[in-house]
């Protein structure tokens, strides 16, 4: 046997030792980002919303892998005006599926901690809330998990969708000067064990003159037919990564579009988006259950690998399974 299938092995087994139960409504903090409001210059303080495993909730000595979840240009809330103050389907989902696999979960909103609910219905150029803001507000949650006595300090990755997902790429981003700056740190603070993006906007980095290197290995996720955010650059981007020796990968769901892990009963076309493949006519959003299934089992592999092996598990437990996503009209990704 391999030594990658070797240590995917233990990873797996040492995940699944862990004791873990549904994810428990999550725990409301706050955190200081270095990242201003757009609309006053001030210091933000950011909201958020943890949970944990639910022996990590009881007096537990042991640390835990973490995971900073990043919403997309939608908010991390659901759109249903009953529902406005609890997580979308699509988060929650990934909240359960993260915390059953024994990871400590933090999702940061980014959006109403600066008084904005959504940013997908404006133009780009109208947008405040940028991929720095993003990228900051995700090295402060970063941070913040560091200084928790039930987390592991180097075992933490960040995930994302969409606009959240292009935010993961910001903040792997090893030739961005606020990234240098924390790896220049003497003692050299741990980063950002992992990333994983779902379908994230890849177009800005593609055209980037200063290239683009990583600062901890990527996997992303991506649809075929993605008129929303098109899968093309981020192909080009996961090639060139590969060509160079990065540990980039990269899975293509052909006829996927964008949000194919989301609930079943979001609308297949969203003519209130102005941006887009085609600017004006709209984009598709839509599931893809075989695509979410694979997409979920690649990213439970892939956090098994990158953030297990540091973990020393003293009972047994089986890993349970992400929450059907079944729920009325959610908002988008």
């Amino acid at each position: 046997m391999s030594d990658w299938r070797m240590a995917m092995l233990a990873a797996a087994t040492i995940l699944g030792a862990l004791p873990v139960a549904a994810a428990p409504a999550g725990e409301r903090v706050s955190f200081e980002s270095s990242a201003p409001d757009p609309a006053t210059g001030k210091p933000v303080t950011v909201q958020g919303l943890l949970f944990r495993p639910a022996a990590a909730a009881a007096p537990d000595p042991r640390r835990r892998p973490a995971v900073v979840a990043l919403h997309g240009c939608g908010g991390m809330y659901s759109a249903v005006k009953s529902r406005r103050d609890a997580l979308s389907a699509r988060h929650q989902a990934m909240a359960e599926l993260l915390v059953a696999e024994g990871y400590v979960v933090l999702f940061p909103d980014s959006f109403r901690s600066r008084g904005v609910e959504e940013i997908c219905t404006l133009e780009n150029r109208r947008r405040r809330i940028t991929g720095t803001h993003r990228r900051q507000d995700a090295q402060a949650a970063l941070a913040w998990l560091q200084r928790r006595d039930d987390v592991l300090a180097d075992r933490i990755a960040v995930l994302g969708w969409s606009h959240g997902g292009s935010a993961v790429l910001a903040a792997l981003d090893g030739r961005a000067p606020s990234v240098a700056a924390w790896r220049d740190r003497s003692p050299q603070p741990a980063y950002f064990r992992a990333g994983v993006a779902f379908y994230p906007g890849c177009g800005a980095l593609a055209k980037a003159r200063r290239g683009y290197t990583l600062a901890a290995p990527l996997t992303l996720f991506v649809a075929g037919s993605d008129d929303w955010t098109a899968p093309e650059p981020c192909i080009d981007i996961a090639a060139r990564l590969a060509a160079a020796g990065e540990p980039a990968a990269i899975t293509v769901y052909p006829g996927a579009h964008h949000g194919f892990d989301g609930p079943s009963s979001q609308p297949r076309l969203r003519l209130d988006v102005p941006n887009g493949v085609n600017p004006g006519r709209g984009v598709t959003v839509a599931t893809d259950p075989a695509a979410r299934d694979d997409a979920y089992e690649k990213l439970k592999t892939f956090l098994r690998t990158r953030l297990a092996p540091a973990i020393t598990p003293t009972d047994e437990a089986s890993p349970g399974r992400a929450a059907e996503l079944k729920s009325p009209q959610e908002g988008p990704p």
